[in-house]
């Protein structure tokens, strides 16, 4: 699946955050963005249209987006790659998938030129609820794409001071960890996921998919 959408903005740097390597407490605060002030998406369901916040939707296209078969460790499944630096894995790829489709929501909403309701069924996209009871078998994958998106809060791709299309596709289910880095059409699910077992860190695994591109807190 290729997924394509790309626009306008102008986003500051965003200097990539030390490394926590403990729990949600330690996430960074990010304050400066705006995106969950700046517009609701509403969603079409059977039991009607509901809005959420944007942040919100990255979690549930996060959600969507990994195979249901893929599951998560609530350990702090970390690899040393340099004196004094640990990189929790899952994290790294999970962070990754939300600026992606972060990126994707932002661009769409600045080329509808920026309404007060983005209507999620133009993205083309999908989401996903996670089942939030703790003896389910979600609840940790829900509570590990939560940690993540809150972590890049408000943070997109950026190329040449614009917010770009993040294309992105996945193979077919099952062969989760495919060494191989596609045909150049962006990010791949797969091969992100393997990098980062790998030991790469989120913001270096989106340069490996796009080029000349920064990631930046949209404001």
């Amino acid at each position: 699946m290729l997924i394509v959408i790309s626009l306008p903005l102008i986003g500051s740097i965003l200097i990539k955050p030390p490394r926590m390597e403990n729990a949600d407490d330690d996430l960074p605060k990010n304050d400066t963005s705006v995106i969950n002030s700046s517009f609701r998406v509403a969603v079409h369901e059977s039991k009607g249209t509901f809005h959420y916040a944007p942040e919100t939707v990255v979690e549930l296209m996060v959600a969507a987006q990994i195979p249901k078969e893929l599951t998560f460790s609530e350990s702090e499944d970390y690899v040393e790659t340099a004196p004094q630096s640990a990189y929790d894995l899952e994290q790294e790829y999970l962070k990754a998938l939300a600026v992606v489709l972060r990126s994707n929501l932002v661009f769409l909403w600045e080329r509808e030129g920026r309404p007060e309701t983005l209507d999620f069924d133009r993205t083309g996209l999908r989401i996903r609820t996670l089942r939030s009871d703790a003896d389910s078998e979600e609840y940790v994958k829900k509570k590990e794409i939560e940690r993540a998106v809150a972590f890049t809060y408000g943070a997109v791709i950026t190329k040449e001071n614009r917010v770009i299309a993040a294309p992105f596709f996945t193979s077919t289910q099952g062969s989760m960890l495919v060494g191989e880095a596609g045909e150049g059409n962006g990010f791949s699910l797969n091969y992100a996921y393997a990098l980062a077992q790998e030991g790469m860190d989120f913001y270096k695994i989106l340069q490996r998919f796009y080029d000349g591109i920064s990631v930046a807190i949209y404001e």
